[in-house]
């Protein structure tokens, strides 16, 4: 462990971080949607990952359109990777152009590199157990959005 704060990993527009994951000896693609509060962690959660791993390739990429939906077919499909609102987050191992595994979900840091660790092999740097300070606060920040989503569905199921 350090007291390192690491960055926090922006998104790359689909084909690119798509061409670049299947570009480098070992990457981890994640795939997100906007308005969706694990999708939004991934920056933090994703920071995490590439200082603990300095190399491995870590992309994020958010399907903000249309256009990026569409791409499903001539993009993810071929490669393997599956992608529907109701999935995201997802997260795709590459190594040596080709897809490992994938999975469902977000979780912490330390969830996520528990995962990669199975597949390829400890970290560099370690991470401590449970949220790091950064996933905490990114936490903090969406508590707005997580109790308006809560509230839409309350409604919808109200009425229903």
């Amino acid at each position: 462990m350090s007291d390192r704060i690491p960055l926090p990993i922006e998104p790359t527009p689909l084909v690119d971080a798509v061409e670049q994951a299947f570009a480098a000896p070992v990457a981890l693609l994640a795939l997100g949607i906007p308005v969706c509060p694990s999708c939004e962690l991934l920056k933090v959660t994703l920071g995490a990952i590439a200082d603990a791993r300095p190399t491995l390739r870590v992309l994020l990429a958010t399907m903000d359109s249309q256009a990026d939906w569409d791409a499903r077919e001539t993009v993810l499909w071929p490669r393997d990777i599956r992608i529907s609102r109701a999935s995201v987050p997802v997260l795709v191992l590459v190594q040596q152009g080709a897809v490992v595994e994938s999975r469902h979900g977000g979780g912490p840091a330390a969830s996520m590199d528990a995962w990669l660790t199975t597949l390829i092999g400890p970290p560099e740097r370690p991470l401590a157990t449970g949220l790091t300070d950064a996933e905490h606060e990114a936490l903090d920040g969406l508590a707005g959005v997580r109790a308006n989503i809560l509230a839409a569905k309350a409604s919808r199921s109200a009425m229903g």
